[in-house]
């Protein structure tokens, strides 16, 4: 009878633990995840991409929790609107941004399957028990041969991102918000001078904003752009 008390309490306490151990190490296993990511994505060709969004759409989010405070009214609770939701399509920019970006560069074909769209790089080999006589022609021929596969490699990378840009159903829902995107700064501009009697900063704050809103039209699609160029 004592045995099995015994045996009894010894489980519980064994669960008891692995339970615990399991919950305390969560916050490790999610950092170690986070690290791991965020190492990966800056050894990515898009980490100037990501880099660019995230400079020039965090600021008007950072602005518009200024304001989310203040109790406008008339016209200036107009430009505030226009502030908030500005953020909120700054912050679609960020999540799209790395969206793509993971869907280009991290997308691995299933398990025994390979996908014609992945892009992996094979090195060209030859005969390495070669005479010396004929070493100068294989290393040219070397040379040849691993040009073709690196062409052949970036022509599939090609592939992948005309893939995930024009067949993937979340990349045209944010093509769409892209789009509004670029109106809602326009209309930015007349919001701004609704602002200008305002107080809390709301001018500068809307002007700050827009001016992130156009430099991230610009140079947010020449950075992606770039990246494109960068992939193998």
């Amino acid at each position: 009878m004592a045995a099995v008390l015994c045996n009894g309490i010894s489980k519980i306490c064994s669960g008891t633990c692995e339970a615990v151990g399991t919950i305390l190490s969560l916050p490790c296993k999610a950092c170690g995840m986070g690290c791991g990511s965020v190492s990966t994505l800056c050894r990515s060709p898009f980490c100037l991409y990501t880099s660019v969004t995230l400079g020039l759409n965090i600021p008007a989010i950072v602005f518009a929790a200024r304001v989310i405070t203040y109790d406008f009214e008339g016209g200036c609770r107009s430009a505030s609107d226009w502030l908030k939701i500005d953020a909120l399509l700054c912050f679609v920019n960020i999540i799209a941004a790395f969206y793509i970006a993971a869907k280009i560069a991290y997308d691995p074909p299933e398990s025994g399957t390979t996908n014609q769209d992945s892009a992996p790089y094979v090195e060209a080999t030859i005969g390495e028990k070669a005479s010396n006589k004929t070493s100068g022609a294989k290393s040219l021929t070397r040379t040849v041969m691993e040009f073709g596969n690196l062409s052949e490699t970036r022509g599939k990378s090609l592939s992948r991102v005309k893939e995930v840009l024009c067949y993937d159903p979340i990349v045209a829902f944010y093509i769409i918000v892209g789009i509004g995107f670029m109106v809602w700064q326009s209309i930015g501009v007349g919001r701004n001078q609704l602002a200008e009697n305002c107080g809390g900063n709301l001018s500068e704050y809307i002007g700050n904003s827009l001016i992130c809103g156009f430099c991230f039209i610009m140079f947010g699609g020449m950075s992606f752009a770039i990246s494109v160029c960068c992939m193998k």
